[in-house]
């Protein structure tokens, strides 16, 4: 049994190209596990993909019971640098919230080489996440107000070490492999644009010119709107695999960044509706960030991505596909003009 070093940040992306994929599996490791330790399963809530179901399944969630508790069973297919359990007993050793929690472990079963997977039983948070999609205003209030407590009470003392990297080269790495993956899951969008090219390398010279947004802090890396739900009186935060160093103010616009595609999933979503939703999170964001030129940046940053491949993994089928993807392109020309 391998023990991953608790001491590095996690890449989950990168997962995309371990060519793991637990679908065919979940019958017989729900079994194994629940032999173990009296797991009883109920349903599958959901499983995790990379942008793609065709990338295959990376991790899934199952709920059911644990000592007579209701409990969610979380299996991740991909070996963690440094495990989620890890992640989320170390947040809560040094939160000082009382609003905002990790998921409570009831039992883990670290990575097994052997078997090709980590699992976990945590408490079942149930469903009352704090935005809804379609969202309204009052929502996405709530979500700031609890970005404003999570970055006063819940980082107090970062528990994974600073990256000696060169921030400038990961970058321009990072947006290659975008695009190489972007290229390999969706080969023929019908979206792209040939100039989307151009667009993405005079993105990412802006990004590695500026020295104040090249520093990192030590952050929630999947602050979003899926991520917190409402429990008792407190809010509980998941996805803790994610905890990392990043560039200035990412974590103020991550939650906004993937609530706009998530709006693919909302019912007869007219284009004008979509921005009047992307105007209720930007004027949270802009009323947040004190230095607007670094906000700028990492609007740039996430617009970006959004172009090479996140936007692109909207499912084309739906109407406001082609508006979201169009809309990320003159975000990024905007952007782009006003940091030249």
């Amino acid at each position: 049994m391998d023990s991953p070093n608790p001491s590095k940040q996690n890449e989950v992306w990168s997962g995309v190209n371990s060519k793991v994929d637990l679908k065919n599996r979940i019958p017989e490791i729900v079994e194994k596990i629940s032999s173990k330790c009296g797991f009883i399963p109920d349903k599958l809530i959901s499983t995790s993909s990379w942008w793609s179901e065709n990338t295959g399944v990376g991790a899934f969630h199952l709920n059911g019971k644990f000592n007579g508790i209701p409990v969610v069973l979380k299996v991740q297919g991909v070996k963690p640098t440094t495990s989620e359990t890890f992640m989320i007993e170390s947040f809560a050793r040094q939160n000082s919230s009382n609003i905002i929690r990790p998921p409570q472990i009831f039992t883990k079963f670290p990575w097994n080489e052997k078997v090709g997977y980590e699992a976990f039983i945590l408490e079942d948070v149930g469903t009352d996440l704090v935005v809804k999609v379609p969202t309204m205003q009052n929502q996405v209030s709530d979500f700031f107000d609890y970005y404003l407590e999570y970055r006063k009470n819940c980082i107090n003392t970062p528990w994974l070490e600073k990256p000696n990297i060169d921030l400038r080269k990961i970058i321009k790495e990072r947006f290659s492999q975008w695009a190489l993956t972007s290229h390999r899951i969706f080969p023929n969008h019908p979206f792209r644009k040939p100039e989307d090219h151009k667009l993405i390398d005079r993105s990412i010279q802006i990004l590695t010119k500026n020295d104040d947004w090249l520093n990192l802090e030590f952050v929630h890396g999947h602050f979003s709107a899926r991520d917190l739900y409402k429990v008792d009186k407190q809010i509980v935060v998941l996805s803790n695999l994610y905890w990392s160093w990043r560039t200035p103010y990412y974590d103020l616009v991550f939650g906004y960044h993937w609530f706009m595609y998530g709006l693919g999933s909302a019912k007869y979503l007219t284009p004008e509706k979509a921005e009047e939703q992307r105007k209720i999170w930007m004027n949270k964001i802009e009323a947040i960030a004190k230095d607007k030129i670094l906000l700028k940046y990492a609007l740039l940053e996430r617009s970006t991505a959004g172009l090479a491949l996140d936007a692109l993994s909207v499912d084309t089928q739906k109407p406001i596909a082609k508006h979201l993807v169009e809309k990320t392109r003159e975000i990024t020309k905007s952007l782009i003009a006003e940091l030249s």
